[in-house]
């Protein structure tokens, strides 16, 4: 394991963020290449796409996610993964939240919903190995599920923030309370022929995941520009490891001398 050590960020999971480089009509299309040996073969793509609507008379904005596996490379690896979020724009605060996936023949469904009026989060989860379940909580702090975690990273200031850094965000996963603590890695760059893209450098651990590999950290480069957007996620999972690079930016290799990436 990695292990980062820096100055804490007091309250960095507080709301009230008030740039977000995402607007409603985002869209974000990327390629998944997994290890195989030594040979990198397409395995799968992922979609991410934004939108706006009124939910419980309040603007928000939409989030889906959809992760596929190619079918020629099922025989391996499976996964078929779909996500949504609505989210409040007052504040940047989940409202509703659903997961259906399925990695590897494990399927798991849990749904959301937060009132943050009357402090109350119901919670619905079943898996394949667990049954349907009804459970209430009282939301005491603020919490995220995590694609609006995922989104919220980009709404982060940079300019404040200092290599070693760790970001601590609560979230709420499968049913389990959890903070992902997120090390600032600083700058990095990508670099195809003469083009080179700087980019800030996240990593982290998913302690509690059925894809992850609880060993080695996830490393996300995002744009240093005005969007924020992720560009390049480097992982391992529990069989292989994965690289995935948003479609612009196919081709693009890490800057070896920044040593961000193994």
């Amino acid at each position: 394991m990695v292990v980062l050590f820096g100055r804490m960020i007091a309250a960095t999971y507080s709301y009230g963020q008030k740039y977000e480089p995402f607007v409603p009509g985002e869209e974000m299309h990327m390629t998944v290449y997994y290890n195989w040996g030594f040979i990198w073969v397409h395995a799968g793509d992922a979609d991410f796409r934004t939108d706006s609507l009124t939910f419980n008379k309040k603007s928000c904005i939409r989030i889906n996610a959809t992760g596929t596996s190619l079918r020629r490379w099922s025989f391996i690896f499976t996964l078929l993964d779909h996500y949504q979020s609505i989210v409040d724009l007052n504040g940047f605060k989940p409202l509703h939240y659903e997961k259906n996936t399925m990695e590897g023949g494990y399927w798991i469904h849990n749904i959301y919903d937060f009132d943050w009026k009357k402090k109350h989060l119901a919670v619905f989860t079943e898996s394949k190995r667990f049954p349907a379940k009804d459970t209430s909580y009282q939301l005491k702090h603020p919490l995220f599920d995590v694609l609006t975690a995922t989104y919220y990273l980009r709404t982060i200031n940079t300019d404040s923030l200092q290599t070693g850094d760790t970001i601590n965000i609560p979230v709420i996963s499968d049913g389990e309370f959890d903070t992902y603590h997120i090390v600032y890695a600083g700058m990095g760059s990508l670099r195809k022929k003469n083009e080179i893209l700087p980019c800030h450098v996240y990593k982290a651990v998913i302690a509690k995941s059925t894809f992850f590999s609880k060993t080695d950290p996830l490393v996300v480069f995002v744009s240093d520009d005005t969007r924020r957007l992720p560009v390049y996620v480097e992982a391992n999972i529990i069989v292989g490891s994965v690289k995935v690079f948003l479609n612009p930016y196919r081709g693009f290799k890490v800057q070896k001398k920044d040593q961000t990436s193994r």
